[in-house]
């Protein structure tokens, strides 16, 4: 609790809006839909983009980044960079484009727990709301996704000595 307060405590009071954004990492330029939202806020979009970008560097072009973009009063901006949606890591983990229509009825896809696992440990590393949930909790969330999505749950490849327990210090 102690890390939301100290989370809301840096975030001034006056700010005049908060938006979010979804853009690939490192390829970032104004565009139309960019300046709709950035726009009206009076936020300079080559600016933006150029702080985006070299925020972003270490991502690979291809990764759709959610950006969550909070504009002051006085014309400046602060932006907090998230990773992509789960479902964007589940289609890259089975190698579909798309998932089923009708969930629950038709099962296209498997993917394996300790794809999963993975997921869950980029999702800890790179989420700042998820940085005080345990993996295992974070693997809860996403195993809830895949039966929405068509996809079965195979612990056929699952490697138990490839977890580390954080409360386990060898």
């Amino acid at each position: 609790m102690n890390l939301i307060k100290k989370k809301l405590q840096t975030l001034p009071k006056d700010y005049r809006a908060k938006i979010m954004l979804r853009l690939y990492a490192g390829v970032a330029k104004p565009s139309p839909k960019m300046g709709q939202s950035l726009g009206p806020l009076g936020i300079n979009m080559m600016q933006f983009c150029k702080e985006f970008n070299a925020a972003s560097q270490a991502f690979r072009p291809d990764v759709p980044l959610r950006v969550q973009v909070i504009a002051f009063p006085d014309r400046t901006f602060k932006f907090l960079i998230k990773p992509p949606e789960t479902t964007w890591f589940l289609r890259k983990a089975t190698g579909t484009d798309k998932f089923t229509n009708f969930p629950g009825y038709i099962w296209y896809d498997t993917i394996s727990l300790q794809q999963v696992y993975e997921i869950a440990k980029v999702k800890q590393e790179m989420d700042p709301h998820l940085k005080h949930v345990s993996l295992p909790a974070i693997c809860r969330m996403i195993i809830g996704q895949l039966a929405s999505l068509g996809c079965n749950l195979s612990t056929q490849y699952f490697k138990p000595e490839t977890i580390v327990r954080p409360e386990i210090k060898s």
